[in-house]
């Protein structure tokens, strides 16, 4: 049985503890979630299951012939080529295979005939062709465009350069490679990103059929329920193994968290008393003696002391209060677009009113996005009307909002210029939810990753007072606990929202 493990393996990233003593074990039938804090290490940790990275000790050891296939956040897409041509690279280890058989084959027919080194050779031969027959080599072509066309491509586009895929696209290319390749072990961190549900679906049934191993990062629930058996998670350099689905262990692990935050409480209270007589008695001579005992209890809870990750303490954000507007809030009529071909969005009609939440669904260039853009505005070649309500402002998150976020100010000082007085108190938790915790909030707009700019500029628009905010993709770069603070701060807007997700 192919497998992939590791055992006590340590890895710090300065005075940091990113993995310490952890030993996990992945083979055929695995099918595992790993979970944890934004900036936990669970890319790390696939890494070096993956054999890219090295850990500073312990063992990583994997089944001699096993074959591993990675994907990573970034993707790995060449240029220069079409998307056929880059499916092909998928099957490196076919080819291999395929020309040590040629290269048996041709020994054989040279062997004299009957004696052991014939015999041996076609005992090796046999084993070759049997390897590529039940890996599916000679059905490779078939299976590759079902990949393919099962995460969105049409077979027009098998023949078009990769380089003008946009970067969600050629993260679908680098994920199709991964489940081309035929793996015994899966690695996929965020598979799900860039993927709208039709895809996500049809990754759950492959998963689910795998007959390989797999272990997967995603920020989607429900994709998880429906593809994995167990979860780990990686807490302060440890990793903890929960038997059944995600949702199970949301269940379990809300129980310990309130043991733990009940015991972070309580040390915290223990501390500040005895902070607080060190303080008052420490130079007392008549209290010196037991200042000091109080110092001795001090240190020993300060050496074991309960650290709660910024990530697991509860964040209410509340929207600023949304203006007053009429009852009738947007109102679609006849609307048709076109990119010069045939009609993208054909005579719509929509009334939407105040307070309603619409979702908008359909897979990836159903127009979705283009109608948001003629819903705030930002999009005025198409014909029919668009009216706004009485009243009615518009906060508007588009999927390349992060492009409008420049400057060399730090996080902190930009949103400070941003942010409502009487949020400015709130803000470096708002921050914190966004996934700007720490020091992250003294990095520069200029060096933050798309990502990055599009979790201020998403936060930068739910700090404005608007009463329609009309959303695309906005939990794209979120984790679940920032995905739960922007859906609750949602259940208690006061105005109306239209939005694209494919988050379920």
């Amino acid at each position: 049985m192919a497998f992939v493990q590791f055992s006590k393996v340590s890895l710090a990233f300065g005075d940091r503890d990113i993995l310490r003593d952890v030993s996990l074990n992945l083979q055929a039938g695995t099918k595992a979630a790993l979970t944890g804090a934004n900036g936990a290490g669970k890319s790390t940790l696939i890494k070096i299951l993956a054999g890219i990275s090295e850990p500073d000790s312990g063992t990583r050891v994997a089944e001699k012939g096993a074959r591993l296939a990675y994907l990573p956040q970034s993707g790995l897409v060449h240029h220069g080529c079409t998307l056929r041509e880059e499916a092909d690279k998928a099957f490196a280890w076919g080819y291999e295979l395929q020309a040590e058989c040629d290269r048996i084959g041709t020994q054989l027919q040279s062997c004299k005939a009957g004696s052991a080194e014939e015999e041996r050779l076609a005992l090796v031969h046999s084993e070759l062709l049997s390897k590529l027959e039940s890996s599916g080599w000679y059905h490779r072509q078939s299976a590759a465009e079902q990949v393919l066309v099962g995460l969105g491509f049409s077979k027009a586009d098998f023949d078009k350069a990769t380089d003008c895929f946009s970067g969600g696209w050629q993260m679908r290319i680098a994920l199709a490679k991964a489940l081309m390749a035929n793996p015994d072990i899966l690695l996929l961190d965020e598979p799900t990103n860039y993927l709208d549900l039709e895809a996500r679906n049809w990754l759950e049934k492959f998963l689910s059929d795998f007959s390989g191993g797999f272990l997967l990062v995603s920020h989607d629930r429900y994709f998880l329920d429906h593809t994995i058996n167990e979860v780990y998670e990686l807490f302060g350099g440890s990793l903890k193994r929960y038997p059944g689905n995600f949702s199970h262990y949301e269940k379990v692990r809300a129980t310990e968290l309130e043991t733990l935050m009940a015991e972070y409480e309580k040390q915290q209270q223990e501390i500040a008393h005895l902070e607080d007589f060190i303080n008052r008695f420490g130079y007392k001579a008549t209290k010196a003696a037991q200042a000091q005992e109080r110092q001795k209890m001090l240190d020993k809870i300060l050496a074991n002391k309960i650290e709660i990750p910024e990530s697991l303490k509860k964040i209410h954000f509340s929207f600023p209060q949304a203006p007053h507007s009429g009852q009738l809030v947007l109102t679609l009529e006849k609307i048709c677009k076109s990119y010069g071909g045939p009609n993208v969005i054909s005579n719509l009609d929509l009334v939407l009113e105040k307070n309603e939440r619409l979702v908008v669904a359909g897979r990836n260039g159903a127009g979705k996005s283009t109608l948001l853009r003629i819903v705030s505005g930002h999009d005025s070649d198409f014909t029919g009307t668009v009216k706004l309500g009485s009243g009615v402002s518009i906060g508007y998150f588009s999927q390349d909002s992060a492009e409008k976020i420049t400057g060399s100010q730090t996080v902190l000082q930009y949103m400070e210029e941003r942010c409502p007085l009487d949020l400015i108190p709130k803000l470096r938790d708002m921050l914190g939810a966004f996934l700007f915790r720490g020091d992250d909030v003294f990095k520069s707009i200029s060096v933050l990753s798309g990502g990055e700019k599009s979790r201020i500029a998403l936060l930068e628009l739910l700090l404005r007072p608007v009463n329609l905010l009309v959303l695309d993709e906005p939990t794209n770069h979120l984790d679940m606990h920032s995905k739960d603070v922007l859906l609750e701060a949602l259940k208690d807007f006061g105005g109306t929202v239209i939005f694209v997700s494919h988050d379920r």
